[in-house]
């Protein structure tokens, strides 16, 4: 007997970061993996996340909220600690021209990686 191969929700979110060889756990009801990315204080790992509430209808609508430890500083996004680790906050932000990337993954780590840019 095969296993089926999940195509949405946090199953599919999760196996989509994997194939782009980002490792994962999930702690509390939140997705955590670390991406590489290029800040204002220059390239560095950062701890980043998703509450599996939000994945539902992954990969059609993409998650509205990043969830980051307090030490990233973004100065253009509303904060809240719903759902949140203890000492993160979750950031909200647009996802402009979700795409249609082959490995939706793949178009969730670039928006990642674009938000962080921003990060002090």
């Amino acid at each position: 007997m095969t296993s089926a191969v999940a195509t949405v929700g946090a199953d599919a979110f999760i196996a989509g970061l994997h194939r782009c060889d980002i490792q994962t756990t999930v702690t509390a009801s939140v997705v955590v993996f670390t991406v590489a990315a290029a800040t204002q204080s220059g390239a560095t790992d950062v701890e980043t996340g998703v509450a599996v509430s939000e994945l539902g209808a992954w990969p059609a609508v993409p998650p509205h909220w990043i969830h980051l430890p307090t030490t990233v500083a973004l100065t253009n996004t509303n904060i809240n600690m719903d759902e949140t680790l203890p000492g993160w906050v979750r950031h909200s932000r647009q996802v402009a021209g979700w795409g249609d990337a082959e490995e939706p993954a793949q178009a969730w780590l670039a928006h990642v990686r674009s938000v962080l840019q921003e990060a002090a």
